[in-house]
């Protein structure tokens, strides 16, 4: 699962949606990230994190730009949750653990590429 987590880190870690041409636009940073993971530590199942990703892409903020394509960033992310809840065999602990991991990857990913100032 370890992989997988990382590939699914590595193609969103590949977009220059990471990087805000303007310095009044709106994107999701790595704090938002780090936050996710540790919201899903805390989360007693899957549908819960499910629905607060849904309320921060209708919400905005930066979760509710395109992503890949018409893609928005809230969807992309909603995307590789519930790929990852079905490699769970849709039990909510396991979930939750490898989505955990997950955001931490992202997290990491996401401040390199902040602190690189890559595209």
């Amino acid at each position: 699962m370890i992989n997988t987590l990382l590939q699914y880190v590595n193609e969103l870690g590949n977009k220059s949606f990471w990087r805000s041409n303007k310095s009044n636009d709106k994107t999701v940073g790595s704090s938002n990230i780090r936050n996710l993971a540790v919201l899903a530590n805390n989360a007693d199942c899957y549908e819960e994190l499910r629905l607060f990703i849904e309320y921060k892409t209708a919400k905005g903020n930066g979760w509710d730009k395109k992503f890949d394509g018409d893609t928005l960033f809230g969807h992309k992310m909603l995307q590789y949750l519930d790929e990852i809840y079905k490699k769970c065999n849709r039990d909510d602990r396991e979930t939750l653990k490898n989505i955990s991991k997950f955001f931490g990857y992202l997290y990491w990913k996401v401040c390199a590429i902040e602190k690189r100032g890559e595209n």
